[in-house]
């Protein structure tokens, strides 16, 4: 009866042992798999955060560019910085179809609607959708005068002229609100980085 008892001890033994060491197994993969979730999370969240990043210094510098050739266009109407006006309007629609592909991604991690609401983003965004409208409508009728026989000298493309500065002069403080708005959002995204 006590070899059959050591036996029954050893068997009890042995499957308490297996049954331990498949716990720990268990509990040893479930928690390597958190962390492998982690992992591919924190570099998926890395990916999205320098694509983002770089779309906003490429934002911030197309603003910049378009703000200068406003700037420039303070007092009278100047060929050539309309010409640089007209070119960092192209680079911001480049730019612009980039968005969704390269910045949905970081809405997924980040909330920036505190920032958005501090500098009410959308009134900013409203005024320059504005801003193109009226100088597209400006440009067209200075076409229109154009084709009319009407050149530069005459009063009413000087008229037109000196109507779109104005709206230009507006135009760049609504962009640098913009500038402000990516600035804060690029410093809360290394921020947060550097905590890392």
């Amino acid at each position: 009866m006590d070899n059959y008892n050591i036996i029954i001890a050893g068997i009890i033994g042995s499957s308490i042992t297996l049954l331990l060491t498949a716990l720990f197994d268990y509990l040893k993969e479930k928690h390597r798999a958190k962390i492998d979730m982690r992992k591919l999370v924190f570099q998926r969240r890395t990916d999205a955060v320098e694509r983002a990043v770089s779309w906003f210094q490429e934002a911030i510098d197309c603003y910049r560019m378009m703000q200068s050739a406003c700037n420039a266009m303070e007092e009278k109407y100047n060929p050539t910085t309309y010409s640089r006006l007209v070119l960092s309007f192209a680079q911001a629609g480049k730019l612009y179809d980039n968005t969704g592909k390269i910045l949905n991604p970081i809405y997924l991690y980040y909330n920036f609607s505190d920032i958005e609401r501090k500098y009410d983003i959308q009134h900013s965004w409203n005024y320059i959708n504005y801003t193109i409208n009226e100088l597209g409508k400006l440009d067209q009728q200075i076409l229109a005068l154009y084709n009319q026989g009407l050149t530069d000298e005459s009063d009413e493309v000087k008229a037109l002229r000196t109507e779109a500065i104005n709206i230009l002069k507006k135009f760049s403080k609504a962009i640098d609100t913009q500038i402000v708005i990516i600035a804060e959002i690029m410093d809360k995204l290394r921020h947060d980085y550097q905590d890392i």
